[in-house]
């Protein structure tokens, strides 16, 4: 495993982390087995929240694993606040937005009662509303951050300019400020995003993290599976996978990340989560992965250095990679 050191969390920040979005309590067993599998491999960053899973007990779940196994003080253990009202059919939706400082507060405590945690090593924003000003968001958090209820802060789906704002503001009141950013980055590129709010962002705009004093955590950073090459255009794919993955850009791109994985000899989905963490500013990637093979698959990725020349490649700039 490899690590980050992330600004206000002690322990090392591994560079994939465990996401729960999928968790729910028929696969309790396997998601058991998947936690203790990740954290002996070395992992050290769960990542939950209050409307994960698609029973929204994914909270539950993890706070049953900890107290089974007593790892607690072995991982990063990351929640998150603000998430949109959800309907029965799974929609999100921006007009029942729930972006406020209220809200951070309502859902740290709803989080940390259903974790049964003292505190967090790190509470994000769900999302972003450009008509809140960013600096009683940010002042809520330096207070949950001061009372001791978490040790950082951070924020997800945030464009660059709010982020400079944010982290503007904090810098001139003397806050600890923002540690993470957690935006979708991948080597497929997305024009169409499933979920209002959510912002993807390329191999052209995530440059703007060279040099910032903030970590990038990327989400959906194996395409939901699309750069596992697990999707085909055999009508069986999910519509919404198709609305947002299925371009000939994307699929050249996977392509390419079968020739080099054969060069290589790993995995296409190897190849893609590399091209994520291969980059001079300090990022990692949340894995979604449902069992323990695919976990040690995810792992080969580490082992993965990529040239400037085959990234070029992967994202299209030159036809060759050698």
């Amino acid at each position: 495993m490899e690590y980050l050191k992330v600004k206000g969390i002690d322990k090392p920040f591994s560079r994939l982390a465990l996401g729960t979005v999928w968790f729910e309590p028929k696969f309790s067993q396997e998601i058991n087995t998947l936690m203790d599998a990740y954290v002996d491999k070395g992992g050290t960053v769960i990542e939950t929240g209050r409307f994960y899973g698609p029973t929204h007990q994914a909270e539950s779940l993890v706070q049953h694993w900890l107290k089974q196994t007593g790892r607690r003080e072995e991982i990063i253990l990351i929640d998150k606040a603000c998430h949109p009202i959800i309907t029965p059919d799974d929609e999100h939706h921006p007009e029942y937005w729930r972006v406020k400082p209220d809200l951070i507060t309502e859902d740290l405590y709803w989080s940390l009662f259903h974790t049964e945690c003292d505190y967090f090593d790190l509470f994000m924003l769900h999302r972003d509303d450009p008509h809140v000003p960013v600096g009683p968001l940010m002042d809520r958090f330096e207070q949950h951050r001061e009372q001791g209820l978490i040790k950082a802060y951070g924020v997800s789906n945030w464009d660059t300019d709010r982020l400079e704002e944010a982290m503007d503001y904090c810098k001139q009141k003397g806050y600890q400020g923002l540690s993470v950013s957690s935006n979708s980055f991948s080597l497929a590129k997305v024009y169409n995003p499933r979920r209002p709010g959510t912002i993807h962002m390329d191999e052209n705009e995530v440059l703007w993290y060279e040099g910032k004093d903030i970590t990038l955590m990327s989400w959906a950073s194996q395409a939901v599976g699309f750069l596992a090459d697990i999707w085909k255009k055999d009508g069986n794919t999910p519509q919404w996978i198709q609305d947002v993955y299925f371009t000939d850009e994307n699929f050249e791109r996977l392509n390419r990340a079968k020739i080099l994985a054969k060069e290589k000899g790993v995995e296409p989905v190897n190849i893609a989560v590399a091209f994520v963490l291969c980059r001079n500013f300090p990022v990692s990637a949340l894995i979604g992965c449902k069992n323990v093979q695919e976990l040690e698959s995810s792992f080969r990725a580490l082992d993965v250095r990529l040239s400037e020349k085959e990234m070029d490649y992967l994202c299209l700039k030159t036809d060759d990679f050698k």
